[in-house]
């Protein structure tokens, strides 16, 4: 029984090989240029929402940052008293 991988096709084993959960074998090279050119950020596939969810989730990363940024203007505009 030979196990290919599921991206290239080609056997895997040794160190390079993986097991991708619900998926099969892979090569680790393969893997990770499937996971750089998908547009996945933990496990959300970026490439899957519409137009609305994506611009719902841009506002939602701004407001964040601007959230954190503020919070980090706040700390460091605090008076220290001795």
């Amino acid at each position: 029984m030979s196990l290919k991988c599921i991206f290239c096709k080609k056997p895997v084993f040794g160190g390079t090989g993986m097991t991708v959960p619900k998926q099969g074998p892979a090569h680790l090279a393969c893997f990770q240029a499937d996971q750089a050119l998908r547009r996945t950020f933990q496990h959300l596939d970026i490439s899957a929402l519409n137009d609305e969810e994506l611009l719902e989730l841009k506002e939602l990363v701004l407001a964040e940052e601007n959230f954190r940024s503020r919070d980090e203007r706040d700390k460091s505009s605090d008076i220290e008293l001795f």
